[in-house]
């Protein structure tokens, strides 16, 4: 009797421990069908994240959207706790972020020294053509006056200027750190605004700033008459536009189209799409969802 009461006892606690793992199974099915894809704090990063997510959603995938997040050490933190599951990644920025000693310029190279640096739950996908590096640009008067084309012009009278950016161009090893490394750059004082965005497009017109952190697609360039240093000893690497994903989430189906946007998009589309967005102020989903349906990303059954 008493071996078929431990009997009975066992069969119940193994249906109980099957039916369990049944649910997590099912939860871990389902979770893995809903994406929340980041982005940064500049139009740039919302087109690329809305355009990841029509993709998805083109798929039957569930997505939601958190945008604006604000700097990497915020979507870094954000993926590691899994409060977003994707986001557009720039590949060399990426890498000094993981390693700021770093002076790789191969996208071959950054992107498997990468892979061994990316905490063990993050993986990165296949980088696109498309590239945004980080660049600095003055007015035409400033650049007359001073006779600036490149940033090795830049370095000899920085100390007279102040430099307009993001809050972490004062600290990421790709930005005034490498500046003054590299060119021996070294401004007079330096403004919190953001990344080439109304805030330092103001400050630059009305003479606040000196100089503005720009990104090199940005469409506001092909509107306003600034100059655009040019970066003559390359302290900025390749940016090529990668997918970069929490690895539990990261499921076939969603690789493949991810892996299918960075295949299509190229330098050209990014500059036409901020355009569309900074310049004629378009809906950054209305103008991501018509460049998926452009480009026919379609992942395979």
């Amino acid at each position: 009797m008493k071996n078929k009461r431990r009997s009975k006892a066992r069969s119940a606690h193994s249906v109980s421990l099957l039916l369990g793992l049944g649910l997590l199974v099912g939860s871990a099915f389902a979770s893995a069908q809903s994406i929340t894809i980041g982005g940064a704090n500049f139009s740039e990063q919302t087109i690329l994240a809305n355009i990841y997510a029509s993709a998805l959603k083109k798929e039957g995938i569930e997505v939601k959207t958190r945008l604006n997040l604000g700097n990497r050490q915020i979507i870094a933190k954000a993926l590691e706790n899994g409060d977003i599951d994707v986001v557009p990644e720039y590949i060399g920025s990426l890498l000094s972020f993981y390693d700021d000693k770093s002076a790789l310029t191969s996208q071959k190279e950054i992107v498997s020294v990468l892979q061994q640096k990316l905490p063990a739950g993050l993986q990165l996908l296949e980088p696109s053509a498309a590239g945004s590096i980080t660049a600095w640009a003055v007015t035409q008067k400033t650049a007359e006056k001073y006779n600036l084309q490149t940033l090795s012009d830049l370095a000899p009278v920085s100390g007279e200027l102040t430099l307009g950016g993001p809050p972490e161009v004062t600290t990421a090893a790709l930005g005034l750190p490498g500046l003054k490394a590299v060119y021996g750059i070294n401004f007079k004082s330096v403004k919190s605004l953001d990344m080439g965005g109304p805030l330092s497009r103001l400050a630059l017109n009305s003479g606040a700033i000196d100089v503005a952190t720009v990104v090199s697609t940005q469409g506001i360039l092909a509107k306003e008459p600034w100059v655009v240093l040019e970066d003559d000893k390359h302290q900025q690497p390749l940016q090529n536009i990668t997918p970069l994903g929490r690895k539990a989430l990261l499921t076939p189906e969603v690789t493949k189209v991810l892996n299918e946007v960075s295949a299509k998009l190229t330098d050209d589309d990014l500059k036409q799409l901020n355009r569309l967005v900074d310049i004629d102020h378009k809906d950054p989903a209305k103008v991501a969802a018509q460049w998926v349906a452009e480009n026919t990303v379609k992942a395979a059954n």
